[in-house]
């Protein structure tokens, strides 16, 4: 398969298959038998911090830093109806996020060196460019900002 038929064929597959995978894989879960953010806390106190996620999905993750007291929270994903999703979800739990329907491995538009905090839970393993893909996530980061991925 080319870059662009794998591209195209897990963009059908989570426009597709959103629903199924509402709360899956999101904070505070890293992954199964893995200790949870609970347990290692990675991201510390995250009051009033720029939040940035990338493969964002149903917005469970945004939540659940919106529920530690972030401070502005952004999400990418490449699926809109993932992001439609995230959008219902934080706002019947009465949150907001920027949202941005975009690849990772594109230029997403966000600011650079803004953000304290760039995470993706259960995402990045859907990359086609891995090294172009941190490159970029390095650009968001402010100096001093943590990435964190699982």
């Amino acid at each position: 398969m080319t870059r662009e038929e794998i591209i195209a064929e897990n963009h059908a597959y989570w426009d597709g298959h959103a629903d199924l995978w509402f709360g899956t894989t999101a904070l505070p879960v890293y992954g199964i038998c893995f200790p949870t953010e609970d347990d290692l806390h990675l991201f510390g106190d995250v009051t009033g911090k720029r939040m940035l996620e990338i493969c964002c999905g149903s917005g469970h993750s945004l939540k659940y830093n919106a529920e530690r007291g972030a401070g502005e929270l952004w999400g990418s994903d490449f699926s809109q109806r993932q992001l439609e999703n995230a959008d219902r979800l934080l706002r019947e739990s009465g949150y907001s996020a920027k949202l941005l329907c975009a690849r990772m491995e594109e230029n997403l538009d966000v600011p650079r060196e803004y953000f304290g905090y760039v995470y993706s839970i259960y995402g990045i393993g859907w990359t086609t460019d891995l090294q172009g893909t941190f490159d970029k996530i390095a650009l968001y980061l402010k100096k001093d900002g943590v990435f964190i991925f699982s």
